[in-house]
């Protein structure tokens, strides 16, 4: 009988210390029973060349926070995650594929292709894919002018203004009649990577509205989402949804509470989960996961939502790598994914059922 693992799992990882993947790693254990080996290797390695994995292989790829410090961020073209930034991301993405593939002939099964995961760092063309499939998106205003900004806000309609790659609540910029409030930093008609961060967070500041020059630096820059508000608002307090989903099962739904007047719900902003557990205030959200999974080509992945008064929800943005913090009993579920229900080693080298190289 081979002894060729039945499959090994390889996370591609910039995290630095590797404790960052202890979640992950944790399961080391748990799929060695299954037949299951585990390698981790950064992107410069996998780029260099993979050798030594017989059989079949599943991965995992994380964010490439080495080649995004190092090449990306406030070293391309335009402001923070605007479209020269997603160009560069996708185009790093597929050649990391193309080289990892020259390395492993019997080829690669993905937990989310790079394809469908370059698809959601771009929120323009993941906006598109998703409302070409039906799933409800916030409505946009496309290439809008400033004429045209101004006229929605002064029919009393506020609106975000989102990087097409950004990432964290970063890139953000929300116009509402009689306040306006980006977390760029606005200096001499530029957006600029701001100062003022909270960790890895962006601060939010006040921009004077009726600013013309603001809006025509939004107007001019390439790369950037122009969106109505929707959703609601729960005791007083602003509401966002975060739904998990793996395999095509909804693993979890994390409701997120702000204080009134919030741009987001994120910590920065004094954000904090009131609900967590496969159920929430919302009866859609879950199933809008799922199909808005699908039609993305994810196997994994983690939803922004809203809901709103009647009850249907609205996706805002799509997460396909794993944070190297997701949580130990979330791996086990998104790691079936990759990994068989029932793993009998067999006598010949080949996919598990069920399991093909992409």
């Amino acid at each position: 009988m081979s002894t060729t693992p039945i499959l090994t799992v390889l996370a591609v990882a910039d995290a630095w210390p590797r404790s960052q993947l202890d979640p992950f790693l944790a399961h080391e254990g748990w799929l060695a029973e299954r037949g299951v080996s585990v390698r981790l290797h950064t992107y410069a390695e996998v780029r260099k060349g993979v050798h030594g994995l017989r059989g079949p292989v599943g991965v995992v790829l994380f964010f490439p926070h080495q080649f995004w410090d190092a090449r990306i961020e406030d070293r391309v073209a335009g402001a923070y995650g605007t479209r020269a930034y997603a160009d560069a991301l996708s185009a790093y993405l597929l050649s990391s594929d193309r080289l990892l593939r020259r390395s492993l002939p019997q080829g690669v099964h993905y937990l989310n292709p790079p394809t469908a995961v370059a698809r959601t760092r771009d929120k323009a063309l993941a906006r598109r894919v998703l409302e070409q499939a039906g799933i409800p998106v916030p409505p946009a205003i496309e290439n809008p002018t400033p004429e045209e900004l101004s006229t929605a806000l002064d029919a009393g309609r506020s609106l975000y203004v989102k990087a097409v790659c950004g990432s964290m609540g970063k890139g953000i910029t929300h116009l509402a009649p009689g306040r306006w409030r980006t977390n760029y930093a606005y200096h001499d008609g530029r957006l600029e990577s701001p100062g003022n961060t909270f960790g890895e967070q962006w601060v939010f500041r006040d921009v004077d509205p009726g600013d013309e020059g603001f809006l025509a630096a939004l107007c001019a820059e390439s790369g950037f989402v122009f969106e109505h508000e929707v959703g609601m608002t729960v005791g007083g307090a602003k509401t966002e949804l975060r739904v998990t989903v793996a395999n095509g099962c909804v693993i979890d739904i994390e409701e997120r509470h702000a204080p009134a007047g919030s741009v987001t719900t994120r910590s920065v902003e004094h954000g904090r989960t009131v609900v967590e557990g496969p159920m929430s205030r919302s009866a859609t959200a879950g199933q809008t996961a799922l199909y808005a999974a699908r039609a993305l080509g994810l196997r994994y992945a983690v939803f922004d939502m809203v809901t709103d008064d009647l009850d249907r929800s609205y996706v805002l943005d799509a997460q396909a790598f794993p944070a190297t913090g997701t949580e130990e009993d979330f791996w086990r579920k998104i790691l079936g994914v990759l990994v068989p229900p029932t793993t009998p080693r067999p006598a010949r080298e080949g996919y598990p059922k069920g399991l093909r190289a992409t």
